[in-house]
């Protein structure tokens, strides 16, 4: 069985330890950690909520890069440590780790992959109605988003969905049509669960919400971004470590 087991710098090592039970037996493991592309712009990757918004520093990236390196490295021998039999190798992505990682498992052929849970925390659910402003698309040219004006504020909000819902949603929706979101906010943006227009007529589904969420409250989402992403665009078995 061919495996990968992805790792961050801040839980790299309870990871690893959690991870290598269902490691024993796998012909072949792969370690990787991705540098998230828009570390050298002031946002995530260990810095993330500190540095904020700010402008370009290009010294970030090489920094990034090397932290990513040595926590494969780390996470390498730790596995060999804890789990007798198992050979793995490593290596270090850059982009974002949502998109490499589903990337990588889809081109590579692996039977399994192990990701931390990457819990967020509560969030809260949104009802917005504005107009679409523009497209939003991922590297491989795949809808994944729009951007909606709402009225509320000089910028756009930007609304998020999977790229696989991206064709229906467009079809549904053309460019300036007035629509509702209903959704939860993450951070500066909101990931859609439906999108329906003022109108009448059926919601169009882009992500199913959680199973325990509260109309009107909070909800308690257990995968972070990264997992979630992963869990729906990958077609083997997905162990969800915590």
């Amino acid at each position: 069985m061919k495996c990968l087991l992805c790792v961050d710098p801040s839980d790299a090592e309870r990871m690893t330890r959690n991870a290598a039970r269902y490691l024993t037996g796998a012909s072949e493991v792969v370690v990787v950690c991705a540098v998230d592309e828009r570390a050298p712009k002031g946002y995530g990757f260990l810095v993330r909520g500190l540095l904020g918004r700010r402008p370009r520093e290009e010294e970030l990236s090489p920094t990034a890069e090397e932290t990513a390196e040595e926590t494969v490295k780390r996470a390498v021998e730790l596995l060999a440590r804890s789990g007798p039999g198992v050979a793995a190798t490593g290596r270090t992505l850059t982009g974002r780790p949502e998109e490499e990682l589903a990337g990588l498992v889809r081109d590579e052929g692996f039977d399994a992959v192990l990701i931390g849970r990457g819990n967020t925390g509560p969030e809260v659910s949104v009802n917005l109605t504005g107009t679409i402003s523009g497209w939003k698309t991922n590297h491989a040219g795949d809808r994944d988003g729009l951007f909606l004006r709402t009225g509320d504020g000089p910028e756009p909000v930007e609304v998020r969905f999977p790229p696989h819902r991206g064709e229906a949603i467009e079809r549904a929706f053309a460019e300036g049509a007035t629509v509702e979101v209903y959704g939860s906010r993450r951070g500066g943006s909101v990931h859609a669960y439906a999108l329906s227009s003022p109108e009448g007529g059926d919601p169009v589904e882009a992500h199913k919400p959680p199973p325990d969420r509260k109309d009107g409250g909070l909800m308690h989402v257990h995968l972070g971004h990264t997992a979630r992403f992963v869990t729906d665009h990958v077609s083997c078995d997905v162990i969800l470590v915590s």
